[in-house]
């Protein structure tokens, strides 16, 4: 396995345990279902990028994550001031629109647009599955 991947496994495998750890030890047994079987999750991928057999040559292009990671911590800022429906739309949206291949379409408008409503279908399937169906309190905003 390249260091690259190794160091990158590590970290993985150090967030994925300290997850696993708050969801199970630190958290109440009927409030912190869904993050136990969250994080559970995480600890099986994370044991399974253990045993991938990956290229010899494959690295990691840290330069292309960052963009991501920089709209993930500003979810996190924005979470209290927008709300948890409104700022996860806006982040979707963010990172549908970063990530998008270039070459989809010459028409923007129509891009965007679609890439707006798919945003929009996502914040309400979230909302249907915290709210009404696992009653969820997320935080509030805005909205």
């Amino acid at each position: 396995m390249n260091s690259q991947i190794k160091l990158s496994t590590i970290i993985v495998t150090l967030v994925s345990a300290f997850l696993v750890y708050a969801s199970f030890i630190l958290g109440d047994s009927e409030n912190y279902l869904f993050p136990k079987l969250i994080s559970a999750t995480i600890a099986i991928l994370t044991i399974m990028l253990w045993f991938e057999k990956g290229e010899a040559d494959k690295s990691t292009n840290f330069k292309d994550l960052m963009p991501g990671i920089a709209i993930a911590s500003a979810f996190i800022l924005l979470l209290k001031i927008l709300g948890f429906y409104l700022a996860s739309m806006i982040v979707f949206f963010s990172l549908v629109m970063y990530y998008s291949k270039p070459t989809e379409s010459k028409d923007f408008w129509r891009v965007l647009l679609i890439k707006l409503g798919v945003a929009f279908v996502f914040t309400f399937a979230l909302y249907g599955l915290f709210t009404l169906l696992l009653k969820v309190h997320t935080p509030e905003g805005l909205f």
